[in-house]
């Protein structure tokens, strides 16, 4: 939902600073800045699922549990597919939103 607001709203700014932009135009630039905002949210991602992992990752170790052994656990197989789906969302949102501003935006005028 951030990453949908954040380039929805700066979208509408484009729109309201250049009236007369072209519906490619307004694609183009939309894309870039989903290009920025993903780049920024892949980080906090990677950290906050690193962050989750570290304490269970340490406990693993210590215990000397065996990297097939740590693989093959159900909270990790979890976390990894809940990763993988939310990176999947995160590349999607991107295009569904721009797509969306610019056919609103179009009909608005």
């Amino acid at each position: 939902m951030d990453v949908a607001i954040s380039i929805a709203s700066a979208m509408t700014e484009l729109t309201e600073i250049k009236p007369t932009i072209s519906f490619q135009e307004l694609i183009k630039s939309g894309m870039n800045i989903g290009k920025d905002v993903m780049a920024t949210m892949a980080t906090t991602l990677i950290l906050a699922y690193m962050g989750g992992a570290f304490s269970p990752f340490l406990l693993f170790i210590a215990e000397r549990v065996s990297y097939t052994e740590i693989i093959n656990l159900e909270i990790v197989t979890t976390e990894i597919v809940t990763a993988i789906a939310g990176s999947i969302g995160l590349v999607w949102t991107i295009p569904a939103t721009v797509m969306a501003m610019a056919s609103l935006r179009k009909t608005s005028r």
